[in-house]
C-alpha cells in the first residue's frame, strides 16, 4: 500500500474545513494537530484528541472526524509496514489504536487475516474496504483508480481461495472504478469441466445477474502460463464458454461475450502472502467477468 500520507493527511483536513477565530479554543490546538500530521506523530495526536473532544475547545464535529481519519491512516501506514515484516500481532496493537475505521486500516486487516490463510475474514475487510471508498462520508478524499483496483482484486483473489466459496460479492463500480471481476471458479490444469463447487459458484453469479438486470455481461478466459499461446489461448476460450453455457441453463437471458485471453494476462499480484507458484498458477486458471450494462 503506497499511499502518500502527508498530502492526504491535509487534503482531510482541508476538506473538513479548519477551525476558525470564531473557534478560538479550538483553534488553539491547531498548529499542534498540523505539525503532529506534518510529522505522522501518532502519539501526539491522541493525547490532543481528548482536548479536541473537549466542551470547552467546542470543535466541529466534521474537523474532529477528520482528525481521527488522519490519526487512522498514520495508524494503518504504520501496521502495513509491520505486517510486511511479518510481525502481525503488533501491526493488529496499531489498527486498535485507530480511533476510527477508515478503507486503509480495512485494507491492512485484510491482509493480516490473508496471510493467516483465514479467507473469509480477508474477504470480509477487503469488500469492507470498498465499501468506505465508495462513501464519500467516510473518505472525502477518494483514493486513486490504481488503488481501488488492487483492492478489487485481492478480493477476488481471496475469494478464491476460500475452500468452499458460495459467495459472489458483486461491487461492480466503486467511485467510479468499473472492473473485471474475478469469478471464483478455478479449473484443474488443462481442464475446461466444473467442478461441484464451480456449478454451485456459476449458479449463484446467476442468481445476481439477474438481479441487476443486466443486458451484457463479457466472460474472459485465462490460462496459467503452460503451454503455447495457441493452446492456451483455446483452452480459457473454452471454459470461458463453459461458464456462459452453464450461466444460459441456470436462466440468464443477458447478452453474454467470450473472450480467451490465454496467457496474455497473467495474475498481477504483489504477492504479500507469500503464495507458492503451484497456488498462483491454480488462481491463473480462471474466469473473470465484466458487467457492461
Amino acid at each position: 500500500m503506497q499511499i502518500p500520507f502527508r498530502t492526504l493527511l491535509f487534503a482531510v483536513l482541508l476538506n473538513a474545513g479548519l477551525p476558525t477565530s470564531s473557534l478560538a479554543a479550538c483553534a488553539d490546538y491547531e498548529a499542534q494537530v498540523n505539525q503532529a500530521m506534518t510529522n505522522l506523530d501518532f502519539d501526539t495526536l491522541e493525547e490532543l484528541l481528548p482536548g479536541l473532544n473537549s466542551e470547552q475547545a467546542a470543535c466541529p464535529v466534521s474537523y474532529l472526524e477528520s482528525v481521527k481519519r488522519g490519526m487512522a491512516q498514520i495508524a494503518a501506514a504504520k501496521a502495513d509496514v509491520l505486517m510486511q515484516q511479518g510481525e502481525l500481532a503488533q501491526a493488529e496493537a496499531w489498527l486498535k489504536r485507530a480511533p476510527t475505521m477508515v478503507w486503509n486500516t480495512s485494507l491492512v486487516h485484510g491482509n493480516i487475516n490473508a496471510q493467516r490463510e483465514q479467507w473469509a475474514m480477508a474477504v470480509q475487510f477487503f469488500n469492507q474496504a470498498l465499501d468506505l471508498i465508495n462513501d464519500p462520508g467516510a473518505t472525502p478524499q477518494a483514493p486513486t483508480q490504481a488503488e481501488i483496483e488492487n483492492i478489487y482484486q485481492l478480493v477476488s483473489v481471496a475469494q478464491s481461495l476460500l475452500e468452499e466459496s458460495d459467495v459472489i460479492a458483486l461491487r461492480v463500480i466503486v467511485r467510479g472504478v468499473p472492473r473485471r471481476r474475478l469469478v471464483p471458479i478455478l479449473f484443474d490444469s488443462g481442464s475446461t469441466k466444473l467442478n461441484g463447487r464451480g456449478e454451485r459458484l456459476v449458479k449463484q453469479l446467476a442468481k445476481n445477474i439477474k438481479h441487476r438486470n443486466s443486458t451484457r455481461v463479457t466472460l474472459y478466459g485465462h490460462s496459467d502460463p503452460k503451454g503455447s499461446n495457441a493452446a492456451c489461448d483455446r483452452v480459457s476460450r473454452r471454459r470461458a464458454k463453459v461458464v456462459k453455457n452453464s450461466l444460459r441453463n441456470a436462466g440468464v437471458k443477458s447478452r453474454i461475450d467470450v473472450k480467451g485471453v490465454g496467457k496474455r494476462q497473467p495474475l498481477r499480484l504483489a504477492n504479500r502472502w507469500k503464495l507458492s507458484k503451484s497456488k498462483i498458477n491454480a488462481l491463473s486458471r480462471r474466469v473473470e467477468f465484466r458487467i457492461n450494462k
